[in-house]
């Protein structure tokens, strides 16, 4: 009986301190956050639209940056609108929020076809990347 009284009170002082350490954790872990001052000197929308792009639709292999770059220049280029590559992006991330790029693509291809401009598949770009070109 002795004993149960001990180890019911050690578990006790043991979710104690694990609460404690916890909250503690949080306190100090929110207080290291600090936005940027001052490291960005001039706002770039392209540069923005392109990390966008490649953090959120997950962008991992080279092909699929290069793919995002050809799409940011036609963006620059004013042959697709910005609002539209977000929005087929919001899109696609609905679809499925864990493998968004493929809906990306598909639905890009489609909005831009609509808009009489030519926009290559994945495939084709990746197929046409210049041989022996070093990837990073």
């Amino acid at each position: 009986m002795r004993t149960t009284i001990n180890h019911t009170r050690r578990i006790g002082i043991s979710a104690a301190i694990a609460v404690f350490l916890t909250i503690g954790v949080q306190t100090s872990a929110q207080a290291q956050i600090v936005t940027p001052s001052g490291a960005i000197s001039s706002f770039n929308p392209t540069a923005n639209l392109s990390d966008r792009l490649i953090n959120q639709l997950r962008a991992t292999r080279q092909d699929q940056r290069d793919y995002l770059a050809l799409v940011i220049k036609k963006v620059e280029n004013k042959e697709l609108e910005a609002r539209l590559v977000i929005a087929v992006q919001q899109y696609a991330m609905k679809r499925n929020a864990a493998f968004p790029f493929p809906y990306f693509e598909r639905a890009l291809q489609y909005e831009a076809r609509k808009r009489g401009v030519v926009l290559p598949s994945l495939q084709t770009v990746a197929s046409t990347a210049i041989p022996g070109q070093t990837r990073r």
